[in-house]
């Protein structure tokens, strides 16, 4: 339906236009055989022509965009007619005039008065031929004045539903913009999403490592300098890290793969190492499934990286047992430390991950307490980009 009426916005304008052009043509010809048939008829045929350059400067001057007031159409209309009756009582051969000066009488005369005027122009055909042709006199111009009503109200409805259409059309071209700028911006909205995410999970955990860092070292500087050393390896690490990790967000390339158990290792080893750095004893030990990747194991990094990052910062735990699980399709991963516990309002770090893990139809559950904290997230081993 929606497509017959976008095509009846383009060719139903031209439909018009042909009608409107076959009505401009059947006056020529009406004319053409009326004068050739009286052409020993000279009063006729003066009027005719008379007729014809009234009739020429009215369509010329209204197809040019000069709209007729009402005032000066009602006068050309007058006019018109009035040539007519005269041309007829000359010549009954004009009264075929009749039907394209009935679509001249409804378009420019308004409803009730129009169809009244006419069936007077009617009766003037029938007072003029009816004596001259009898039943036929009267027959002819009825069927001609009814099916010219017909036609034209016809064609205004037409008109009606072409201008009904182009305005859906121009509401659904301005809807499909809107649309457009909709999923623009909640394309923006989720790329910026994205990104703070991934910040978030790596440069910015990162960055506060550093600033914690370099706040150890500058208290032990002069108290400990082998430790700061140590600490400034640890910073200098992290900050390499860091640079790789902001360098692959902005090019978007690919770090090389490594298994899930390689890079939950690697979380663990960077964990402790901060906190060795930082003064305090901390261990984490992880058991990683075999056979998790793709898109599953991405998401398992980030709930780990998370629970660790909380766990260093927060919690200050001595201990914490990573576990990671596979049962058929379904992965668990625990985070468990024995640290004091943390708020019982989630963090953007821990709103980030629940968000990725919901995403993959999974849930994430945190559970605190003053002698500890779990971290625990399940999701489908069948996770798709």
């Amino acid at each position: 339906m929606w497509l017959l009426g976008l095509r009846d916005v383009t060719t139903t304008p031209r439909i018009l236009l042909f009608l409107r052009i076959g009505l401009h043509v059947l006056v020529a010809l009406l004319l053409v055989i009326g004068i050739v048939g009286e052409w020993g008829n000279a009063p006729a045929v003066a009027l005719a022509v008379v007729f014809a350059l009234v009739y020429v400067a009215g369509t010329v001057w209204h197809n040019r965009g000069r709209e007729f007031s009402r005032g000066v159409g009602w006068a050309w209309l007058a006019l018109v007619c009035a040539l007519w009756v005269g041309m007829t009582l000359l010549a009954p051969t004009f009264v075929w005039l009749l039907f394209p000066l009935v679509f001249l009488i409804l378009y420019l005369v308004p409803l009730p008065l129009g169809p009244v005027l006419a069936v007077v122009a009617w009766a003037v055909a029938v007072a003029v031929t009816g004596p001259a042709y009898g039943v036929g006199g009267f027959v002819g111009p009825a069927i001609g004045t009814v099916l010219a009503i017909v036609i034209y109200y016809s064609y205004e409805a037409l008109k009606r539903d072409a201008e009904h259409y182009r305005a859906l059309a121009a509401t659904l071209a301005d809807t499909r913009e809107e649309l457009a700028a909709t999923q623009h911006e909640a394309g923006v909205l989720e790329e910026r999403t994205r990104l703070s995410r991934e910040i978030h999970d790596t440069l910015a955990q990162g960055f506060s490592s550093i600033v914690l860092l370099t706040r150890a070292a500058s208290k032990s500087l002069r108290i400990d300098p082998q430790s700061t050393a140590e600490t400034l390896q640890v910073v200098e690490a992290t900050a390499k890290d860091n640079l790789n990790q902001a360098r692959q967000l902005v090019t978007g390339e690919v770090p090389a793969s490594q298994s899930l158990e390689q890079r939950v290792a690697e979380l663990a080893r960077q964990a402790e190492a901060r906190q060795r750095a930082l003064g305090q004893k901390f261990s984490a030990q992880c058991t990683v499934a075999q056979g998790i990747d793709g898109p599953a194991a991405d998401i398992v990094e980030r709930v780990v990286r998370e629970g660790l990052s909380n766990v260093v910062r927060h919690s200050h735990a001595s201990q914490a047992v990573v576990t990671i699980e596979q049962v058929g399709d379904e992965i668990t991963v625990d985070v468990f430390d024995n640290g004091h516990g943390i708020s019982a309002e989630p963090g953007y770090g821990l709103r980030g991950v629940r968000a990725r893990v919901e995403e993959a139809g999974g849930e994430l559950a945190v559970e605190s307490s003053s002698s500890g904290t779990v971290l625990a997230a399940r999701l489908k081993g069948n996770v798709h980009d």
